[in-house]
């Protein structure tokens, strides 16, 4: 019973949503602001393939981790989903 609780609690943990604020997003490496934005865009995907809210996904990943980027550079403050879910209107 106890394993099944903590393996419940892990679960819940692992598919739990991670907000990422500006701070955060600064320390991160490059290379996991990309796999966060990747995150992001194939999030977007599913919810289109579902019928969705018809937001434009068509940059690369990249691109979009350099448009936070600048974002946070003319003092953005929301999170990076946030931030990122105004440029794929």
């Amino acid at each position: 019973m106890r394993f099944g609780a903590v393996l419940l609690l892990l679960a819940t943990l692992a598919c739990s949503k991670t907000v990422i604020d500006r701070a955060e997003w600064q320390r991160m490496p490059h290379e996991d602001r990309v796999l966060l934005v990747k995150s992001l865009i194939s999030e977007e995907q599913s919810r289109n393939a579902k019928g969705g809210d018809g937001k434009r996904v068509d940059l690369p990943a990249e691109d979009y981790v350099a448009r936070i980027d600048a974002a946070y550079a003319r003092g953005e403050q929301r999170p990076a989903h946030e931030v990122f879910k105004e440029l794929t209107r």
